[in-house]
Parts: C-alpha cells; structure tokens; sequence
C-alpha cells in the first residue's frame, strides 16, 4: 500500500507537457537571463524543441504545445515578462518562431525569481509543502491513510 502511495506522488509531480515546457524554459532561459540582470531574452522554439527532445522532456516536434506554452499567461504571470514580439510564420506554431520578452522586475518580498533554487534548507522543505494533498485526498485523508498503515504493521 505504502508503495503505491509514494508511486502516486510521484507521478503528481509529472504536470503534464505544457507545464514542464514552461518550467524548463524558466529554468533554461529566465532565470540565467534574469542572475545576468538582462532586461531582455529571446526563446527560440527550434532550438528550445531540439533541448526537450535531447533531455527527454518531449518526443520531437510538439512545436504546438511549445508555442502555446512560451506565449501562455500562466508562462508570462509566473516569470514576470511581458512578451515584446513572435517572429514567425503566421500559424505561429513552427520551428522557426522566436518569442522575445522583457524581463519585468521581481515584486517586492520575492525570494527566488522563477527557476532558482531555494536558498536554504528550510525554503527547500517549505517549497514541498502541499505537494502530498491530493495523494493522501485519493487515501480518504492523511489520518485514515496512516491509521490503516499502523494497523498493517501489527498483523
């Protein structure tokens, strides 16, 4: 049982492609540009797509997926940037587009920009908080799950 909890967990980690396209590209792209104080970064989807593939992130040629999630709100909110231009073919969805942004300032009171680390120890254990919730939700709650883990032990 207790296997089966932790496989779980695990595969909640897994957020889906259009999710693990923006992360990377956070951490690929944002954050380097973001340490060097560039006001400025530029993305571009073949050579992005080329990194995915070669990192198992995606199989080849999701250039929709790519496109959608480099130009996405979620993406632009997260990292605090305002897309300045797409250059590309007008389908906007090929190997070709290039998305340049401009690096907004961090809020006041943000301790890692988008794709960073956490400090310390204490961030990187707080940073987990959460993460369990719907795992232990599927159980019927955390308590329950625990209790019938103990009860298990003393047969």
């Amino acid at each position: 049982m207790f296997a089966i909890f932790i496989q779980e967990a695990i595969e909640m980690a897994n957020y889906g492609a259009t999710d693990m396209v923006r992360k990377t590209a956070a951490e690929q792209y944002i954050a380097p540009a973001r340490k060097q104080s560039q006001t400025s970064v530029t993305i571009h989807s073949g050579d992005f797509n080329k990194f995915l593939v070669q990192n198992r992130v995606l199989p080849p040629n999701r250039f929709p997926i790519i496109c959608n999630a480099l130009q996405s709100r979620k993406f632009l909110r997260e990292n605090h940037l305002t897309l300045k231009e797409v250059q590309g073919p007008p389908s906007g969805k090929s190997s070709t587009v290039k998305f340049i942004y401009k690096i907004d300032p961090l809020p006041p009171g943000s301790q890692n920009p988008p794709g960073t680390p956490p400090a310390s120890s204490v961030d990187a254990f707080l940073s987990l908080r959460g993460i369990m919730k719907s795992a232990y939700q599927k159980l019927g709650g955390a308590e329950a799950f625990h209790a019938r883990e103990s009860e298990s032990w003393d047969r």
